[in-house]
């Protein structure tokens, strides 16, 4: 794990952040990284996965020709799905007040989003649905 992310965070020159496969970012490629670090701050900051969705959303229709594009979907998905459950996990912990439900959401979404991660610096699409 520790390799993946210094392989990352690798500066090359002045040509900016560059991938594990060698290639520069593109703008939309930065917006799925903060799409994916915003969704992760969801847990400190719930607003911040509201933001990373609008930015998915508005960054959808630019992305259609490139490989990011089934990454903001999934992005999007992700969000909503977990919205959902963590809906269902609240009313669970309200009537219940059992809170395993809202750990699990918890870790499906952070399932979600380190796929995300890897397919992301990987650069290739994503092509399941769950």
């Amino acid at each position: 794990m520790t390799r993946l992310i210094a392989g990352y965070l690798a500066v090359v020159g002045n040509r900016g952040w560059q991938s594990m496969t060698g290639k520069t970012d593109s703008p939309a490629r930065r917006l799925v990284i903060l799409g994916l670090l915003l969704q992760a701050l969801h847990v400190l900051f719930g607003f911040t996965a509201i933001m990373g969705m609008f930015i998915n959303h508005m960054m959808l229709d630019q992305s259609k020709s490139t490989v990011y594009y089934s990454h903001l979907r999934w992005q999007l998905i992700t969000f909503w799905v977990c919205a959902v459950l963590y809906a269902l996990a609240g009313a669970a912990w309200y009537y219940t007040g059992a809170l395993w439900p809202a750990v699990t959401v918890l870790l499906f979404s952070f399932y979600r989003i380190g796929l995300g991660a890897y397919y992301c610096l990987t650069d290739r699409p994503i092509e399941r649905f769950i």
